[in-house]
Order: structure tokens, then sequence, then C-alpha cells
């Protein structure tokens, strides 16, 4: 079970992971990787690593048809 969502897991992330989950968290929606892509200069792989280190922090989540949000801080 990730660890629940808060701001000192955030904060204790690397600053890629953490300004990719602000991104995230700015469309409540989400954001697909394309999306992602064309806003960010990250390589795709570093990318898709991040948003993995992410769901493994328990800070994001990927949805349905690969729209990735963030999960709301306590």
């Amino acid at each position: 079970m990730p660890p629940r969502a808060d701001a000192a897991l955030l904060n204790v992330q690397p600053r890629q992971r953490r300004t990719v989950y602000l991104r995230l968290a700015k469309s409540p929606s989400g954001r697909s990787v394309r999306h992602l892509l064309d806003e960010m200069d990250i390589p795709e792989p570093e990318l898709r690593e991040t948003l993995r280190k992410l769901d493994a922090a328990g800070l994001a989540k990927r949805g349905t048809k690969g729209v990735w949000t963030a999960v709301p801080l306590e």
C-alpha cells in the first residue's frame, strides 16, 4: 500500500518529480503523457519513469486511457 500523499512526501521528491506533480495538479481532469511532453522539456523515457515513481510514492495515479492525475495532498 503506497504512503498517504502529503506535502512532506512531495517535498522529499527530486525537483523533476515535484515539477511533474505540480503540472498534473493544475489539471484536475488529468494529463496524458503526450500533453505533458508538449508542455515540458523532459525526454519521454524520463517522463514515463517519473510518472511511475510518482505512482509508487502515492502522489499520482494513472486513469483510463493513459490519463495521469495528481493525488490531492492531505
